[in-house]
Formats: C-alpha cells, structure tokens, sequence
C-alpha cells in the first residue's frame, strides 16, 4: 500500500513528460516549416500566410490546451462532494457546450470572412478565412477525446494526436505550397494551399483519437444520454471560463500577431507605402515568427517539465520547496532565454541569409529577438502562477500586454515601419514581464533570483556574444565580400555553434545549477557529470 501514492505521483510526472515532449515535437514542426515555405512562396506569400495564420492558432490552442485541461481537470476531480456527477455527465456536457462554441464560431469566421478581409485592407485574404473556419467544427471533438484521456492520465493519445496533426499538417502545406508555384498559381492560391493543412491536420488527428477510443474500448462512454440540469450548469461554467483562462497563456503569442495582422499592413499602406512594397515588408516583418518560436521551445520545454513538480509541493503546501523550483524555473528561463536572444541578434545576418534567402530586415529581426528573453520569462512566470491556483492575473496581464502592443503600434509603425513594429512587440512584452514578476513575487513574498546567479547569467552571455561578434569579424576579413548564401550558412552554423559551447561552460564551470537542479530538467543528468568531473579534477588539484 505504501507504494501506491509513489507510483501514482511518477505516473502524474510521466505523463506529464510525455505531453512536454509532444509540445516540443508539435513547436518545433509549426515553427521550422515556415522557413522552407518563405522559400517557396517569397515574403509576399509569406505575408498571405501570416495574415489568416492566428485564427487557426486560436483553434489549435482551444483543442490542445484550453478545453482539454479543463475536461481533465472535471474528470479527476468528480466523485466529491462538490463534484458528484459522473465521466459521461462530463463528457456529453462539454460535447453540447463546446459543439456550440465550434459551430459559432465557424460561422462567425465563415460569414464574417469578407468583412474581417476589409479591416485588413486585403479583401483576396477572404477565401482562406472561410478555408481556415471549418477547423473549429473539429475542436469540440478533439479537445473532448484529449481531455478525457488526459483526465485517465493517459497521455499517449493526446501526444500522439498533437504530433499526428502537425505532421500532416506540414506535410501538407509544404507539398501543395511546392505543387502550387510550379503550376503557376496566384499567391493566394498557394496560400489556400497552405491553410487546407488545417484541416487535413485536424482530421488526422482525430482519427487517431478515434482510433484509441476504439483500443481502449471506451466507446461506450460516449453514448447519448441526459444530464442533470444543475450539474449541465456547473460543468458548463468550468469549460466555458477556465477553459478561457487556461488558453490565455498559451494564446499570448498568436494574441500578438493578431494585432499585426490586423493593422500593421494597414499602417505601412497609410505611412505612404504601395500594395506590393508594404505586403512584401510585412512578409519580412513576419519572418520573426519562427525565430521567436524556435528560440523560446527549448526554455519553455525546461520550465514546463518543472511544473508537475511545483503542483506536487502546492499541494502538500511545502513552501520551502515551492521557492527553490520557482528559482529554478525562473532561472533556466532568463538564462535559456537571454542567451538565446543575445545570441540570435550576434547572428543575425547570416541566420537571416541562410533561412530566408536574403538579408532584408535584419535590424527589425535583431529588435524582434530580444523578445525572446521577455517570452521565455512570460510563459514560466504564467505557468507558476497557474500552479498556485491563480488563473485570473494571467488573463488580465495578457490583455495589458495586448492592449499595449495594439497602442505602441499606433505610434510607432508610421514612422519606423516594420522596426517599430518590432520595437511595439519588444516593449509589450517588457511590460508582461514585470507584470508577471509582480505577481508572483506577491505570492512568494521571497526574493526570486539571487544576485550571483544574476552575475552569472549576464557575465556568460557577455562573454558568448562577445565572441560570436569577432568570429563574425573574423569570418568576414577571411571571406571574400560578395553575399552567398552558402557562406552565410556556415557562418550562422559555425556562429551559433561557438557561442553555444562557450555559453553551456561558462555556466558549467561557474556553478549556476547544482546537481540536484540539473536533475530536474531534461538532459540535465548529462551535465551533471561534467560537473563531477570538473569537481574531481579541482579535488586532486587541491590534493
């Protein structure tokens, strides 16, 4: 019996390793296939894409983490004293309440795609909007299946749906995009090309969501039935306002470009630019995305790994242990983070060159890396506050951020152009930032970084881009003048490789993780032992 609260405790911990697996798998693939597909389709297909791309995040984001985790979250509580309805009162409540909001909103965005291309300044936009809402009649489905397995505690489905899904739906994208071009297709043409991904994505995913209902013979859960009246309210106003809640978070990114897509291409049409210039503009403006993405999934992943963790002492409400891995947390972030961005912006240029196929907007792209510290803190800081059972403050920080985004766009893009957009995006989420601090040092009541572990952070990555800078200086006095694309590739690769080693042993041999931490965090055990050598070499020094 005593083995019992162990196993379940490691199954809790597994369980949630396997979906932070999937989460990076899935970021990896949504963020990397951008890259070949600016290639293909050039900055003003890119551009097309952008624009309708955060209305299917939004409902990516409803069936991956908003609804799921409530539904989950229902199914493992039921059976109390508050909570005494059953699997099947859960799960035909959130099939009536979230098949509503799916129809309403395939509606609104099939109906209102003319009118939502009108804002935009961009009335072609309109087909691939109305492409693009058939995806939310898939979400009720799809958010049920995956929370009622991951109330189970059975990850597996829902990872493996979610890897399915992105899998199919790059595949997609990048044969039709590819099919489209040598055709002789329109630019939106191809774009519709693109977002037809959404669906065939959607539909592989479900099936094999169905196709595990049908291995675990759990079809008779689904079957028809009624519902108490109040317990249809009770279970209606969880999914409806924590599902909301918990999707706030995960939104924050797409939220952002929303304001983007909105008006940034407006605004540059307004500050004098022609239709072709300000598209085109707006493509490279957007080639920041994937940078974004890519340079926060490793911090994110570390810190998201930690989680289960903190609910486990919020629980058993051992404050002493809750500090430490917030620290931790918080510290592999800023420091993930910040030497992500600093890094990003040492090698701009030629990651630029390499990824893009030109150099155009490096500058913007530089300003845009540096959100990927202030990003990497934002999503710790919010999944923190999460674990302490406080899920509104997230919500209200993010619509500062939103709000704020949408305001320094206004002053700034009639100027600086795509740079001020970049510079709006930057200090939007600066503001997130300390918002977030505030809130969880309120309920920590501690300090949350020690000032040597701060030194550290900041002297290593001075130290990182110190170098990357005269290797760049280097490279260019030892290369000849002339752009290739091919030497921009090596000296991105070579750039980033040099700065990564000396980064990774500045912080190893000055001590920021004990073993202990390291421990925690994915492929920490590997470090740990360079850490025991160092130690053993300075133990026979000594001797």
């Amino acid at each position: 019996m005593a083995e019992k609260p162990y196993k379940t405790s490691r199954d809790i911990f597994r369980g949630a390793l396997i979906l932070s697996a999937a989460a990076i798998i899935v970021k990896i693939l949504s963020a990397a296939y951008r890259i070949p597909y600016q290639n293909v389709a050039g900055d003003i297909g890119f551009y097309i894409y952008q624009q309708v791309y955060p209305f299917y995040g939004v409902a990516l984001t409803l069936s991956t983490l908003g609804f799921p985790v409530v539904i989950s979250k229902l199914i493992a509580e039921r059976g109390s004293s508050e909570n005494d309805y059953t699997i099947k009162d859960i799960l035909s409540t959130a099939l009536v309440v979230l098949g509503s909001i799916g129809l309403l909103l395939f509606m609104a965005l099939f109906l209102g795609a003319d009118w939502i291309a009108g804002i935009m300044r961009d009335p072609e936009l309109s087909g691939l909007l109305k492409i693009i809402a058939f995806s939310y009649l898939l979400m009720p489905f799809s958010s049920v299946l995956r929370g009622f397995f991951q109330g189970k505690n059975d990850m597996i489905p829902t990872a493996g749906s979610q890897v399915a899904e992105q899998s199919i739906r790059v595949v997609t994208i990048l044969v039709l995009s590819t099919l489209f071009v040598h055709m002789g297709y329109s630019l939106y043409d191809v774009g519709k090309g693109a977002v037809f991904g959404s669906i065939t994505g959607g539909i592989s995913g479900l099936v094999l969501l169905f196709a595990f209902v049908l291995l675990r013979r759990e079809w008779k859960l689904f079957k028809p039935m009624g519902v108490k009246r109040p317990h249809f309210i009770r279970i209606s106003r969880s999914l409806i306002f924590q599902g909301f809640a918990f999707c706030v978070t995960g939104l924050i990114l797409i939220l952002f470009q929303f304001v983007d897509s909105l008006h940034l291409y407006s605004l540059l049409r307004g500050s004098g630019m022609g239709e072709g210039e300000a598209k085109g503009w707006k493509g490279v403006y957007d080639r920041g995305q994937p940078l974004l993405q890519l340079g926060t999934v490793v911090a994110n992943s570390f810190a998201l790994a930690l989680v289960p963790v903190i609910s486990g002492f919020v629980r058993d409400r051992n404050d002493q242990e809750i500090l430490g891995k917030v620290r931790v947390v918080l510290r592999v972030s800023a420091t993930i983070g910040l030497a992500a961005a600093v890094g990003l912006m040492a090698t701009m240029r030629p990651v630029n060159y390499m990824l893009f196929t030109d150099s155009k907007g490096t500058v913007t792209l530089a300003i845009y890396s540096i959100s990927i510290l202030f990003t990497s803190l934002i999503m710790a800081k919010a999944a923190v506050i999460q674990c302490l059972g406080h899920s509104v403050a997230p919500v209200i920080i993010t619509l500062i951020g939103v709000g704020s985004k949408w305001l320094l766009d206004l002053a700034l893009i009639p100027r600086y152009h795509i740079a001020g957009a970049a510079c709006a995006t930057v200090l939007a989420f600066f503001i997130m930032t300390i918002l977030f601090y505030i809130v969880v040092k309120v309920h920590i009541k501690k300090p949350l970084f020690e000032k040597r572990h701060l030194y550290i952070i900041l002297g290593s990555t001075a130290c990182m881009g110190l170098a990357v800078l005269l290797f760049n200086e280097a490279f260019r006095w030892v290369m000849p003048p002339e752009e290739s694309r091919m030497l921009a590739t090596f000296q991105a690769l070579g750039g980033v490789g040099m700065g990564a080693v000396i980064f990774l042993f500045m912080i190893i041999r000055t001590g920021l993780f004990t073993e202990e931490e390291l421990a925690l965090i994915p492929a920490g055990l590997k470090v740990k032992r360079l850490i025991k050598k160092k130690n053993r070499g300075t133990e026979n020094v000594d001797e």
